[in-house]
């Protein structure tokens, strides 16, 4: 095509071309019937897919596009054809792309990116709820206008394209946002468009390519093998939340991404939840009906409403801006006769230290102990005492974490923490989105291990793949429910992706003690005796930055804390001589002895008085 302002294609007037791809050219025109400016493509790639069209001669892009109506994609107007080949009319949207914007401006912060960052999922979700995919996202496909509304187009296109195109094709941007399924033979899907986008929402608030990399090889590999550098996300403000949520569209098993966009929007939402920004994206708040739907199937099943009631009364009355007093805590305490029990055999016990005189009331307990203690232990018995059935795996997985709280706060005393009675409970409930997921969802559990073994994914990814949410996400949601403190729902939450970096501040300590407590005592639910050594290696080596111990002590760890646990396993209804848990700790500490590891006879938890 020239450039001759006369010239014209069907009834559109031409005016000048605005710019050129792989995909075609397109230019601004005038329509003279509605007298209004419009963009025209011309689609003249050389692909043979390119240019099909629909049973009654329309281009397939067109059938596609005329789908889909949301504010934030760019829309459709008309399709035809002219010598230089098959075209379409779109809104002409005056503006920047995004990559023009981000050369020109650079990242933005997240908190001013959460606006257009839900906007481009809206949109895209739209899409995916219409079974239409992009399969070609990234910044140079969403338009920012005059407004600084994003404008997401070209849709469809992408999805009757050939993927075997020159890899040069690809290099100079595209690549960066293509996900794994495109170099190794498996399906694309939404899943697909939910990595490019990941890629996308990295740049936008970094101002780096979340793929990095100077060769197309080296990006390749960095993309197939989910070689993702957090870093520079995570020092940002809000980084850490941001960079979970990220997490789950940068996965590089499809199975363990974010399904679709809508699934990605609602793990956006939660992210706005939880750094307190939803006023700041767009209308209509966040719904997480993911998380809703699962809360009320377990609001349907067995005791989570009286767990439930019980932990959020407890919680509401110690909570830091409460003026609650003893009497008011232990008539809520004395509401579950069984939790009464246990909680006085456990203060009468030498879980806190001898005494001379034996407490008899909820009342003493509270005044004898204080509030912190007694929260603290209230919360680890109503959690203990309902979460049991017949179910072995559940057992082991309580026993678990039993003995990961325990380790914990025996962490936590070493460091010298004011908050060391915090810890054990935050030990005790980090996985706790996997404890519920076994109550409550028997079936999907083993669908999440059945995922984990076929593809190989971390736990949290298999979560995601299943439930469309991870173990984290479900566990922190129950635990806002539950009023439980800052500080352990932090802990549910984890450690950020990425390497571990030195904590900086008592919050953050605790939070790396509870999940290394937990993925410590992991392994003996996941490795054979002869694996453990290796495994308990590479742990050490990852939290080295934040919890620095040599293996030889993480034995006598082990020993000093499976031997509290069987002290008070009556009280928290373990039973030991049954739990195949219990049988796998203790037969490797046997192993163990029989190498000749460990055989000091010092016990950590008995010197730092746990």
């Amino acid at each position: 095509m020239t450039e001759d302002a006369n010239q014209k294609i069907g009834r559109y007037e031409m005016i000048r071309s605005v710019g050129k791809g792989a995909q075609g050219s397109v230019y601004l025109a005038r329509d003279p019937t509605l007298d209004r400016l419009v963009a025209i493509k011309i689609l003249t790639g050389d692909d043979a897919e390119l240019n099909r069209k629909t049973e009654d001669g329309a281009p397939l892009e067109a059938r596609i596009s005329s789908k889909l109506k949301h504010p934030n994609i760019v829309p459709i107007f008309d399709a035809g054809e002219c010598k230089a080949g098959p075209y379409l009319v779109f809104e002409y949207v005056e503006g920047k792309t995004l990559a023009q914007n981000l050369k020109a401006k650079g990242a933005i912060s997240i908190e001013a990116a959460v606006t257009l960052i839900s906007a481009i999922l809206k949109a895209v979700a739209t899409a995916h709820t219409s079974e239409i995919l992009h399969l070609d996202l990234s910044p140079r496909n969403i338009l920012i206008d005059a407004d600084d509304k994003p404008r997401v187009m070209d849709f469809g296109l992408a999805q009757y394209i050939s993927i075997a195109r020159e890899p040069r094709e690809f290099a100079s941007g595209t690549l960066r946002y293509m996900a794994p399924e495109h170099f190794v033979g498996e399906p694309l899907g939404p899943w697909t468009d939910v990595f490019a986008l990941g890629s996308t929402f990295f740049e936008i608030v970094s101002g780096e390519r979340a793929m990095q990399g100077t060769t197309l090889e080296q990006i390749q590999y960095k993309i197939i093998a989910g070689d993702v550098n957090f870093a520079s996300i995570l020092k940002l403000q809000h980084g850490e939340a941001f960079a979970r949520f990220l997490q789950g569209a940068l996965e590089k098993s499809r199975e363990g991404r974010y399904a679709d966009c809508s699934i990605m929007n609602e793990a956006f939402e939660l992210f706005l939840n939880e750094t307190g920004l939803a006023d700041k994206a767009l209308a209509d708040g966040p719904k997480h009906s993911t998380i809703e739907f699962l809360l009320r199937r377990m609001q349907r099943t067995g005791d989570f409403p009286t767990i439930s009631r019980t932990l959020s009364d407890i919680n509401r009355l110690t909570g830091e801006d409460s003026d609650a007093n003893a009497d008011k805590l232990a008539n809520v305490i004395l509401r579950d006769f069984a939790l009464t029990g246990k909680l006085l055999k456990l203060v009468n016990s030498a879980f806190y230290g001898a005494r001379t005189t034996e407490i008899t009331s909820i009342s003493q307990a509270v005044v004898f102990l204080g509030l912190e203690k007694v929260r603290m232990t209230a919360n680890s018995l109503t959690f203990f005492g309902h979460m049991k059935g017949d179910s072995a795996t559940l057992k082991d997985s309580m026993t678990k974490s039993f003995l990961s709280g325990l380790i914990s706060r025996h962490l936590a005393k070493v460091a010298k923490l004011p908050a060391a009675e915090e810890a054990f409970i935050c030990g005790m409930c980090q996985n706790l989105g996997e404890n519920l997921v076994i109550f409550y969802f028997a079936e999907e559990f083993d669908g999440i291990c059945q995922l984990q073994l076929s593809k190989g994914l971390e736990k949290s990814a298999a979560a995601r793949g299943v439930l469309g949410v991870s173990y984290a996400d479900l566990g922190s949601a129950v635990a806002k429910e539950w009023n439980l403190p800052n500080s352990i729902i932090e802990s549910i939450r984890g450690v950020p992706p990425g390497r571990i970096a030195v904590p900086e501040s008592e919050e953050e300590k605790i939070r790396d003690y509870a999940v290394f407590a937990n993925e410590f005592c992991d392994l003996f639910q996941h490795y054979q005796k002869a694996e453990i050594e290796f495994a308990l290696g590479d742990l050490l080596s990852r939290f080295k930055p934040s919890v620095s111990l040599e293996p030889d002590y993480c034995q006598k760890l082990i020993a000093a804390g499976f031997e509290k646990l069987k002290e008070y396993a009556p009280i928290f209804e373990i039973n030991v001589s049954s739990s195949g848990y219990c049988q796998s700790v203790q037969g490797w500490l046997e192993s163990q002895t029989a190498a000749g590891v460990g055989e000091s006879s010092s016990e950590p938890m008995a010197k730092s008085g746990t």
